[in-house]
């Protein structure tokens, strides 16, 4: 009895040893539905982003964050805020319009929380690690999806467009490389029914886009899954996800959800956010873990006839 009873407990405590500590209460569509702009390593900026900002590593320079008031993002831990930092700040001043700020390293200049809320330096907790994998998970994930078909004019400059046929779930596929973003031209954005989901697959790792996305579409994300340089120099008005990509925002700047990994931004970022919905794609438990708990199952079992034997 004692032998069984000293099993069960080394098989539980290495299925909890397994299993993640805590389940993240965010995931890479509700950041992207939150956040105006997520910056998984570091920030270079003189520009106003109007919603809530992420950044992983440090931000340099400064500007307004938050005027449009978005609430805050709670990362768990404690960590509620409308600018989270992972690094530190070095620049002249930061003035954040609403909301808590998060810093994990030091202030090196003014942070001016004009909505009166809380400024906090040296915090511990702060997912860095976590985020950065979920992103460049979600471009994957993205990049993987099957194209749905549909119309996709990228060769003609003064008549850029797509033609959604989405499937199933809403959801409208198209994989192209950048040749339609290369030269200033007309973009007519995505005609789509309303509720469907567009991901545009744009394969590539050194991009220049010129294409003027002066049309603003929500559901739209262009994901660059391989890009490891983006210049953006004109307006872009879609989702942008690019979380490998060095990217340098100049020209229009950007109405919707940017992602990158590092950003040199001298154009602003606006809302409206991301609103896409993507379903999630369920992820059976690892093998071992399951093995696991069969073997933890197959104990009760036995557990139960000896007690219906004796």
């Amino acid at each position: 009895m004692l032998r069984k009873l000293a099993v069960t407990a080394v098989l539980a405590t290495t299925v909890a040893a397994a299993m993640p500590a805590q389940a993240a209460s965010f995931d890479a569509r509700s950041l992207m539905r939150s956040f105006n702009a997520i910056v998984l390593n570091d920030l270079d900026t003189q520009v106003e982003t109007e919603g809530a900002v992420y950044v992983g590593g440090d931000y340099v320079g400064g500007a307004t964050v938050n005027s449009d008031n978005s609430p805050d993002v709670d990362l768990g831990n404690g960590i509620k805020g409308s600018l989270i930092v992972g690094g530190s700040f070095t620049g002249n001043h930061i003035n954040l319009e609403s909301g808590d700020a998060f810093f994990g390293g030091s202030i090196n200049g003014n942070v001016n929380n004009n909505g009166g809320g809380v400024i906090s330096t040296g915090v511990s907790g702060i997912p860095v690690n976590d985020i950065k994998t979920m992103m460049i998970d979600f471009s994957a994930e993205l990049a993987a999806l099957a194209p749905t078909g549909g119309v996709a004019n990228v060769t003609d400059n003064n008549n850029i467009g797509f033609i959604a046929n989405p499937d199933a779930n809403n959801v409208a596929v198209f994989n192209i490389d950048d040749t339609g973003l290369k030269n200033a031209g007309t973009y007519f954005g995505v005609t789509a029914d309303l509720g469907v989901t567009t991901v545009i697959n744009v394969s590539g790792k050194h991009i220049d886009s010129r294409l003027n996305l002066n049309l603003t579409q929500n559901s739209v994300i262009f994901n660059f899954y391989e890009a490891e340089t983006l210049n953006i120099h004109a307006a872009f008005n879609a989702s942008i996800l690019a979380p490998l990509a060095d990217l340098v925002l100049t020209g229009g700047g950007v109405n919707g959800t940017l992602v990158a990994n590092n950003l040199n931004q001298d154009s602003e970022i606006r809302a409206p956010l991301y609103n896409g919905v993507i379903p999630v794609t369920s992820v059976p438990l690892p093998t071992p873990i399951l093995m696991l708990l069969t073997a933890l199952g197959a104990l009760g079992v036995a557990s139960q006839r000896r007690r219906l034997l004796a």
